[in-house]
């Protein structure tokens, strides 16, 4: 069975002074094989790139301690009275866990992007730059989201890597990913872009791949993709895998959205994305006989007092491209809409009964509630994400019951049954997760959720 595995290079420089990110639009020359000019050593690329390109190390404290499903049994008085001092419950552990990744420079002062898998959770980071110099980095902002990460080195004339428009990258590409694989430095594997705009892998909320057969392996994760004029086209990210070593299936976050994700977590602090407040799906084979048309991305509902509604955009309406852009499907539209940034003015070309219309459209921030569950045994120590109509789980503490059970960090809760309800009932809030599990005896609920591509039920 395939496996996604996250790999930990990553990074990116920002420029010092305004947070603005400079961009280099000039085009590649692509050349055939066969064609005089063609690239006989990467080496002028590898040494322009290499000082962007840093080593991050973690530390992390885990705390292993006894489950509360279990502390039930050492405090009941009746094991107390048998076992005595052997019913005593055992106190937590701590331990340290290390790990190693990758970032890029963005600017001379010391702004570095990698991903949020590789500090996460990091009670210490360590970068280390190519002159052997190690710095206690500051964490800027992270988007969980996007699987993206800003830190910061108090440090001076760092060497910030050139970032380019990833719109403008082809399958064929040549490409190289630098970054720090199993902890050897300044690594570099060379390859072609297999594929763009990848989406549904499974892996991000938010995804738009680049996908590369240019060797990522653990550790490369927060690492740079770049082209053949050492500028950054993308953050190394993860792979697809077997045997947990390189495949050829290797996955990067496009530098447009890396951009956007960097000067909102620098300037705000989090990520504000657009929302336009519609429920989509693409247009199949079977629609396209009913609407009369094979491409676009159908809008199945429009929430009230949403930018869509406040624009006029109806049930059935389809959306053929935004600002000028044509959408191919449903996530090309959710990313460009995100990533247009709340407050911002679109414009959608629509086909509606037949005829093309032009709606502008305000877009709205993405409203979302989080909450750690504290008063409900069987979720208890859980964090939740209500965003959109529906519950996100966010976190599920090793040690916890809910874990035990199965439950599993970006699960989706569809439906709940209980003794107490004796039939399924849909869930669209976290009140809707309380209110069900509440003062219920563990083994009382079943639970069902969506886990990436699949449907199963989870007894709580």
């Amino acid at each position: 069975m395939k496996k996604l595995l996250i790999a930990t290079t990553l990074s990116i420089a920002l420029f010092a002074g305004n947070i603005n990110l400079k961009v280099d639009n000039s085009n590649i020359k692509r050349i055939a094989p066969n064609q005089n000019g063609v690239v006989l050593s990467f080496s002028p690329i590898v040494k322009k790139v290499i000082p962007s390109v840093v080593n991050i190390s973690t530390e992390k404290v885990v705390e292993t301690r006894i489950p509360d499903s279990f502390r039930r049994f050492f405090e009941d008085p009746f094991f107390r009275r048998f076992f005595g001092p052997f019913g005593e419950i055992p106190k937590p552990q701590k331990r340290k866990e290390f790990a190693l990744g990758s970032g890029v420079i963005l600017s001379k002062d010391g702004y570095i992007v990698t991903n949020y898998h590789v500090v996460s959770g990091a009670t210490k980071i360590i970068v280390k730059t190519i002159d052997g110099k190690k710095y206690t980095a500051k964490l800027i902002g992270s988007d969980p989201k996007t699987d993206l990460a800003v830190i910061k080195i108090d440090a001076k004339n760092l060497k910030p890597i050139t970032i380019t428009d990833s719109s403008k990258v082809e399958v064929g590409d040549l490409v190289l990913a630098i970054g720090n694989p199993f902890g050897l430095r300044e690594s570099v594997t060379a390859g072609i872009v297999s594929a763009v705009n990848r989406t549904s892998i499974g892996l991000n909320d938010y995804e738009n791949f680049i996908q590369t057969d240019a060797a990522i392996n653990p550790g490369n994760s927060g690492g740079a993709l770049v082209d053949m004029k050492g500028r950054l086209i993308g953050i190394n990210s993860a792979i697809i895998s077997r045997s947990g070593g390189n495949n050829g299936i290797g996955f990067a976050i496009p530098s447009n959205m890396v951009k956007f994700v960097v000067k909102s977590l620098i300037e705000k602090g989090k990520v504000v994305r657009g929302y336009l407040g519609v429920m989509i799906s693409n247009i199949d084979s079977s629609k396209a006989k009913l609407y009369g048309i094979d491409h676009g991305v159908l809008v199945n509902s429009v929430e009230p007092k949403s930018a869509a509604a406040e624009a006029g955009i109806k049930p059935g309406d389809i959306i053929v491209a935004i600002d000028g852009e044509e959408v191919k499907d449903a996530g090309e539209l959710r990313n460009k809409i995100a990533f247009k940034g709340a407050g911002s003015v679109v414009t959608l070309k629509i086909y509606r009964d037949g005829k093309y219309i032009t709606i502008k459209a305000k877009l709205k921030p993405l409203k979302t509630k989080k909450e750690t569950i504290k008063n409900i045994e069987l979720l208890k120590g859980v964090t939740l994400l209500e965003e959109k109509n529906r519950v996100i789980v966010e976190n599920v503490p090793s040690n916890s019951y809910a874990a035990v059970r199965g439950l599993r960090k970006g699960d989706i809760i569809l439906r709940i049954k209980t003794i107490k309800t004796g039939k399924w009932v849909e869930v669209h809030s976290i009140d809707d997760v309380k209110n069900l599990l509440k003062d219920l005896n563990f083994g009382d609920a079943l639970v069902e959720i969506k886990r990436n591509n699949s449907t199963l039920i989870i007894q709580l």
